[in-house]
């Protein structure tokens, strides 16, 4: 008798599932689901009554041992269609371990719900005739025949007759054409029409822009030479690329795109706000034309349809804001960080990760160079351009001074407002330089950007009689009110309700302190004779490639001034603007956050930077109550070095990033004695195992906004000597007490400390 085969040991899989409070678990594969399974697949198991879904991160045929033997259950279904590339699950299973939470939460951070839910794009199927050749078919001598790959019928030839020019769905091509879907689909076969399909590529709306291949500057070409060493030799490298604005630092990045899609590899784009794509999109796509956008504004359906495209290999180069991080591309050639010091680029929900640092050490893995770019960098990248203890830098610095095709920098005028409104007796928003500079703008019929950090009408609405101030019932916050809404609004829980015709508590008359962009633009439009302005911020850029279109208008010279909060600032590129103004430059000075001062330096040398890129000259005018201030002063003279020398002195002296690594631990819950209990209990653990590390502890204390959308905070920092330190001291610490009630986070180099 022919020997029986011997039984193949259990397939067991390690899965991790998104539950709170559990990570990685094991249930085994049966033999009909093993050729779908490998690590990074999507899977559904059974977890207590219900069924979760999942992602294997590791798969071994072993006996199950011990308690697991019997409680060992069955993989339910696997969908190959979404795997996660095994070099990116690579990258997820570190960012869980350093920003300290869960794979299956990192997992369900990265890959869209819609993904692992199976999705589809709803998309809209049209037809249309196909192009046609000036030559005659015989039967048919009246028309212009398409070029065929198959002959076609006599009726073929009526239907496609009688269809216009244009694209047709469906069912109208059968109205038309008077013929059934069997008919038309033999038409399409024949090539005499062609399927239209409008996917999320189609749906995005698109700026216009030629293909720039402008001779490099030599700045360029040492830069693009830098790169390509480390991309020829396939090793990892990671380069600061410090441009001024309009130094041409998106040259230099196509450029090395074009080389890396040409090897057959592809590259990662990563910018910080989807306010930036539109702009850019349409720079990179007029070189690179297999190129998709990638950001929360899309559909599910639509996300879903680009994880397929980017992870079957369609695309070339994936543009998009931090969460593009986890495209699935299937071999990265090249990362990209445009705006590298840009706070955006962490997640302030679990998973808590920094796109920028997460994209250095996901280079270094797939052992390809990473470009960080910015003409205002980060103190943390500055810090790892220098050499530490003799040894070599981190990052690589490339340098671009100068404007070749912009010109130079705007002339600089600051405004010190104390004298502006002793001048003028009375308070005005608009100092005098700023509305001439405007009046003559408008009248040589060139573009101004203005810029207010503030967004509604007003931010303050009191009560002369008693005082009382509008105050958001979840936050402690005073409402904002919006006058073309006549909505009072919360800008943090989104909370919003009427604004009344008198004071709730004594009937007394309701005014109005401070502006936002709302009133600015009305006071501009009062102040500018004639001027046409738009306003770009979170309540006009809202709604389906909102700022694609603002942009779009403001591109079509459709208006003379754009107003708006800080999406302004950054990565626009017009050529007809030769005005910047910055209102209350120094107004986050006084912001309870270590990092004030370079958000400072960064937000008004970046929004500088938008005057003068074409052939006029630019000019910035910067209004200010302390025109003296260090970031300021910087920022408009064109002194970055005094700056940056200055502010990590003064970091290093009190022991905050990048000269040590930072945690903030918060505790958040609607009961305030719940929260403060565990605060305090948890504090007391983390200063006992801090202190023999050299650690410091700040708190536990009432965090800056104590009472936050319906929860009372507290928080606590721990300054560690370095990055390292920190997370070896989040080791020995451990996981942290489960409350009742009490929501605990642990945030790893946090952006803001407020």
């Amino acid at each position: 008798m022919p020997a029986v085969p011997d039984e193949p040991l259990p397939l067991l899989a390690e899965i991790a599932v998104d539950v709170p409070g559990h990570d990685a678990f094991t249930w085994r594969v049966p033999e009909a689901l093993a050729a779908d399974a490998s690590p990074g697949a999507c899977v559904t198991v059974p977890f207590g009554p219900r069924t979760v879904r999942g992602f294997i991160i590791a798969m071994e045929r072993k006996m199950p041992e011990g308690a697991l033997a019997d409680k060992l259950k069955d993989v339910l279904s696997v969908r190959p269609q979404v795997r996660v590339p095994p070099h990116l699950l690579r990258l997820i299973r570190w960012g869980a371990r350093y920003y300290r939470c869960s794979v299956g939460e990192f997992l369900a951070g990265a890959v869209p719900a819609a993904v692992r839910e199976g999705k589809v794009i709803k998309v809209e199927r049209r037809l249309t005739k196909a192009h046609t050749e000036d030559r005659r078919t015989e039967g048919d001598a009246g028309s212009a025949s398409p070029v065929l790959s198959v002959a076609m019928t006599k009726r073929q030839c009526e239907v496609l007759a009688a269809l216009p020019d244009g694209p047709l769905t469906w069912v109208e091509a059968m109205e038309r054409g008077a013929c059934t879907r069997d008919i038309l689909k033999k038409l399409v076969a024949a090539g005499a029409l062609r399927e239209l399909v409008e996917d999320a590529d189609v749906m995005e709306v698109r700026l216009e822009a030629g293909a720039e291949r402008h001779a490099h500057t030599a700045e360029q070409q040492i830069a693009i030479d830098a790169v390509v060493a480390p991309l020829e030799a396939g090793r990892h490298e990671a380069f600061l690329l410090y441009g001024v604005t309009g130094s041409g630092k998106t040259l230099v990045y196509l450029d090395l795109a074009e080389r890396v899609i040409a090897s057959g590899k592809q590259v990662l784009f990563l910018l910080p706000e989807i306010g930036l794509t539109p702009q850019l999109a349409a720079r990179v796509r007029a070189r690179i034309t297999r190129t998709v956008v990638w950001h929360s504004g899309f559909t599910d359906g639509e996300r879903a349809e680009l994880w397929r495209q980017v992870a079957a290999g369609e695309v070339d180069l994936v543009l998009g804001t931090r969460s593009a991080l986890f495209a699935p591309l299937p071999a990265p050639g090249l990362i990209i960080v445009d705006e590298e010091h840009e706070h955006s680029y962490k997640q302030e929900s679990v998973p808590r990760y920094h796109a920028r640092d997460a994209a250095v050490v996901y280079a270094k893995q797939l052992a390809i160079p990473v470009i960080l770019g910015s003409a205002t960098p980060s103190l943390e990248s500055v810090h790892n351009a220098k050499p530490a203890d003799g040894s070599q830098p981190r990052y690589r610095v490339l340098t671009l001074k100068n404007r070749p095709l912009g010109g130079a920098l705007p002339t600089p005028t600051v405004v010190d407002m104390r004298r502006e409104f002793s001048a003028g007796g009375k308070r005005t928003e608009l100092s005098r330089a700023l509305v001439d500079g405007l009046v003559a703008t408008v009248q040589r019929r060139e573009q101004a950007i203005i810029l207010l950090n503030r967004r509604g009408w007003s931010p303050v609405v009191t009560c002369v009689t008693c005082g009382v101030t509008a105050q958001c019932g979840s936050c402690d916050i005073s409402l904002t009110f919006h006058r073309g809404q006549g909505l009072l609004k919360c800008h943090y829980c989104g909370h919003e309700r009427g604004m009344p015709n008198a004071c709730p508590a004594c009937g007394g008359n309701l005014t109005t302190t401070g502006m936002g962009t709302e009133q600015l633009e009305q006071l501009v439009r009062q102040t500018v004779p004639g001027c046409r302005t738009l306003r770009a911020d979170a309540d006009t850029t809202g709604g389906r490639q909102g700022h694609a279109k603002l942009l779009q208008a403001f591109a079509n010279g459709e208006a003379d001034i754009l107003v708006g909060t800080q999406m302004v600032a950054k990565g626009l590129d017009f050529a007809r603007v030769t005005l910047v103004g910055v209102l209350h430059a120094d107004r986050c000075l006084s912001a309870p956050d270590f990092r004030a001062a370079e958000r400072t330096y960064q937000l008004v040398a970046q929004v500088s930077g938008r005057a003068g890129r074409g052939a006029r000259p630019g000019t910035v005018v910067v209004q200010a109550f302390d025109p003296e201030a260090l970031p300021i002063a910087c920022a408009v003279q064109g002194r970055p070095k005094r700056f940056y020398d200055a502010e990590l002195a003064l970091r290093a002296e009190y022991g905050y990033p990048p000269s040590s690594g930072l945690v903030r631990v918060m505790w958040s819950s609607p009961d305030e004695p719940s929260v403060r209990a565990a605060a305090e209990t948890d504090g007391q653990r983390i200063i006992d195992v801090s202190g023999p590390l050299g650690a410091v502890v700040l708190g536990p204390t009432p965090a800056a906004l104590a009472w936050l959308k319906g929860q009372h905070r507290w928080h606590l920092l721990i300054k560690a000597p370095s990055r390292g330190a920190a997370q070896h001291l989040l080791d020995q610490l451990g996981p942290l007490k489960r409350h009742g009630g009490v929501v605990t986070a642990i945030d790893v180099d946090p952006a803001t400390t407020g």
